[in-house]
């Protein structure tokens, strides 16, 4: 899970830093451009579209992770109280 997030965060980076070094200033469409200009805003669009999915998808993953050591928790807690329990009963059982 942790690899996928890092793979994620790797790929967001170089699609950012590659369409920012391609970014072009607003107003920069030459004669004859006027669909080209329109095809990189889509291009830039679903870029950040993907990007915000991947996000999306490493905060889902990281709330899974966190229920789960909630979880884990827990049982450790259950674990504990049940121990601390037995060891009362077999104190009582020597008096």
């Amino acid at each position: 899970m942790v690899r996928a997030s890092a793979v994620c965060i790797l790929a967001a980076v170089i699609i950012l830093l590659t369409t920012a070094g391609n970014a072009q200033p607003a107003g920069a469409v030459r004669p004859g451009e006027g669909q080209e200009a329109i095809s990189w805003e889509m291009y830039r669009q679903r870029q950040v579209e993907m990007q915000l999915e991947m996000q999306r998808q490493r905060l889902e993953m990281q709330q899974q992770q966190l229920d789960l050591q909630r979880q884990q928790l827990e049982l450790q807690r259950q674990q504990h109280r049940l121990e601390i329990e037995k060891q009362d009963l077999e104190r009582r059982k020597c008096k």
